[in-house]
Order: C-alpha cells, then structure tokens, then sequence
C-alpha cells in the first residue's frame, strides 16, 4: 500500500482549505459516504508527488456540512501537506456551473457529482475514467452501478441510498394486517383493510404532485415497463398502461389521493394517517421530529415494493452522490483523493454516525456500527441494494422529458385522458426530446 494511502489518524492535523464562490445554501437530502485506505488496484498509477487540488461540492456550502467535510478533507491533505481548495456552488446552480464549466476547463480536480447527471457530463469527455480504482475500493455493486456509463467508471460512489416504501406497522396491525404486503395484489387488499378504518386516514400516500412523478418509475418498471429502451423512449408499453391503469383505480377506490405531494406525505405519515408512502431512506429523521406519537418510528418499517407475480424482482428508486474527477489539472493526486474519499472506511462510518449517510462500500455495512441500526440495515437489505438509477437519466434532457410524462400522467389521475392515450401521448413528447 502506497505511503499516502495509509493516513493514520494521528496524522490528521488542520489543514489549511481555502473556500470559493460559497454562495448562498442548498436544502438537499444528498450525504455521503468516504474512502479509501485500501490497497492501490492494479492499473492506477500513483504519481511522484501529489499536488495542491480542488473539490467542488455543493454540500461544503452547507452549515451542515462544512466542518465534517473540512476534517475529512484533511484526513486526506495532512499526511502529504498538501492544500485542497474547497468551492462550492448552491445545489440550485450547482448542475449547470459543472457542466458549463468542465466544458472551458475552469473546473478541475475532484468534484461532486448527483448521480443523475453522470451520464451528461460523461458525455462531453471531460472526465478520467476511475476504473482502476474499483476493485480495491471494496464498493457494492449497487452504489457502484450509479457511477458506471458505457462500462466505465466514471464517478466513484461516495454516498448512495434509494427512494422506497416505509410501512407504519401499527396502523397496519389495527386494519387486520399481520405480514408485509409482497404482491401488488396483497398490497392492495391491506390498502382496503387500513381504508376501512374509516374517518380521514389515505392509505398508500403515493406522491401524486407532478414535481415527485419520478415515484411512479419504480411502479411503472413493477408492471413491466422498460420506461426506455435503447434510444427509444417506452412508457407507453404494456407494462406503463397496466401499472398507470393500476394507480389510477387505486385513486378512484380512495386508495390514493391527488394532489400529495413529498412533504405532504410525510406529514400524513407522522400523524399516524397513512400506512404506505414513498421517501429517501433519511426520512426518519423528519419522522422523529414531526411524530405526534413518540413511538412512532417503533412502527416504522422500510419494505421492499410489492411485485406483479412472487419470483420478481423489487423495484426502487436509487439517489446519491458520486466523486468524479475531471482530466484537466491535477488528475492524478484528485483521482487518488477520490478513492480516499469514498472508500475509507473510518470515514465513512464516521460520517454515518454523525449524519446518516450510509456507507456504499461492504466492508463498512459489515461493521457493527452500521448493522446495529435496525432501521438502516433493512432500509439497505430491503431497498436499496436491489435499487437502480432513473432509466431517463441516461439522456441529458431528462428533467423536461419527466415534466412531459408528470403532465400526462396527471391526466389520467384526474380521468382527463386514459391511461393509454395519456402515456402514448407522453411517449411521443419525450422521444421528441431525445438527441
């Protein structure tokens, strides 16, 4: 193992970091997890000397953030004195400055990444392939699937988890509901069950707002769909109508209601009115400090999405961050930074503890400190280690093709359109988009 890889924690001293451009703050739900004193994979060259580099996150521009990402940095810096200039933009901003800026290469080093855009910035060949990192770096295969385009390695995970369902065990239990749901179809015989409870209680709080339709994804690949295959967009194949169809007799039952939209949701759930909703793994932490019943997150229970037919697969949603590294400037020493960064497990259980963000690489979910937590061992076995990215991701316009399908689907909900007209008429606007 290479000197520099080796950082014992008596070697972490303050290191001086300077900050840029910190405008302003973004709140987000993206955390992290940190890397790497593994042994130096074959094929990644470690250059003579490390120079001064730079990291780009929007989380250092965080009060939330800023000190743990300071002394982590440093846990990198120290052992070599060496500087890294921290700059952060407002997470608003923060995706078209990277991608404006690694096309003039005014951005360098090592730099934050959402894993929803990996695919656009691939794409204009600004960034060093980490592969060779990946193998000593002990990752999962899920958390390592969101950096990956084109078989390459792209970015290195640095934090990851899923949007999936969370059950209120209680509720359930009142409404006659002894074992978790696992088909669509037990799913919703429990949905009439906790309906039958009576007064205003919404059973599954399915973000139905136009701004959260990427929770229909998961549904829609439930049901078949291949949402995109190829170049070619396909939410409107068998699979998106039976799932569409679905959701929206599940609206005219008073199963599901419009107009929820995530922060809704959450509130339904803390006051103990639905049994169901959809939600990043950190949401206990805003269950906790909403619960009117205290014991509230006793009943709560993260549980895999419900399937067609027993022997398929569970659908989620992936979210996280990734660390990429940029060819212009110092690649070498930012390329070796990001391998720290996201695989050092001290570091990562660190961050874990002090935050929640859970680790990505199986060496620091294996620690007792992570397996301990109940909630957040289940959330990753139930959850997140069979979550996938956003199949619209892999096209740079994904955010107008998502607000072409939300409008559409919105259609259906309210009986405006069927659901086959509604999703064959987003298929066509969102193929429109593709370049």
């Amino acid at each position: 193992m290479p000197d520099h890889l080796r950082r014992p924690a008596a070697r972490r001293r303050s290191t001086r970091i300077t900050a840029a451009l910190g405008l302003g703050m973004a709140a987000v739900l993206a955390l992290s997890a940190c890397a790497g004193g593994a042994d130096k994979p074959a094929g990644a060259s470690t250059p003579e000397a490390l120079e001064d580099f730079t990291f780009t996150s929007w989380n250092y521009g965080e009060d939330a953030q800023k000190a743990l990402i300071e002394e982590e940095v440093a846990g990198f810096t120290d052992a070599e004195g060496i500087t890294a200039d921290l700059v952060s933009y407002p997470f608003a901003e923060y995706r078209n400055q990277i991608l404006l800026r690694s096309r003039d290469g005014s951005t360098t080093g090592a730099a934050q990444l959402d894993i929803a855009d990996i695919q656009s910035l691939a794409r204009l060949g600004v960034l060093e392939d980490l592969s060779p990192y990946v193998e000593a770096g002990g990752y999962t295969d899920a958390a390592l699937a969101n950096g990956k385009v084109d078989d390459k390695q792209y970015g290195l995970p640095w934090y990851t988890g899923s949007i999936g369902l969370i059950s209120n065990t209680a509720l359930l239990e009142k409404a006659g509901i002894t074992e978790t749901p696992k088909t669509v179809d037990e799913f919703e015989e429990a949905l009439k069950a906790v309906k039958g409870l009576g007064g205003d209680i919404v059973p599954y709080a399915l973000a139905t707002k136009p701004e959260t339709i990427k929770d229909f994804i998961p549904w829609l690949k439930t049901f078949g769909s291949k949402v995109v295959d190829g170049d070619e967009i396909s939410v409107n194949d068998k699979g998106a109508v039976e799932a569409l169809t679905w959701i929206t007799s599940l609206v005219d039952e008073g199963l599901v209601s419009l107009n929820i939209g995530r922060p809704e949701a959450r509130t339904l759930y803390s006051q103990g009115k639905t049994a169901f909703f959809d939600d990043a793994n950190q949401v206990r932490g805003t269950i906790a400090s909403q619960a009117a019943d205290p014991t509230l997150l006793d009943s709560t229970l993260p549980i895999s999405r419900p399937v067609v037919k027993a022997g398929d697969e569970p659908q989620a949603l992936a979210w996280g961050g990734l660390l990429v590294v940029f060819k212009e400037g110092p690649a070498a020493t930012a390329s070796e930074f990001a391998a720290y960064l996201s695989s050092d497990v001290d570091t990562a259980l660190n961050r874990f503890e002090k935050i929640g963000s859970v680790p990505t690489t199986t060496k620091a979910l294996e620690d007792p400190i992570f397996t301990d937590d109940a909630y957040a061992s289940t959330w990753q076995e139930q959850i997140t280690d069979g979550a996938s990215p956003n199949p619209l991701w892999v096209f740079p316009e994904y955010a107008q093709m998502e607000a072409k399908l939300a409008e559409q689907i919105q259609a259906a909900l309210i009986g405006q359109k069927s659901p086959k007209d509604a999703l064959d008429e987003a298929d066509k606007a969102m193929q429109e988009l593709v370049k």
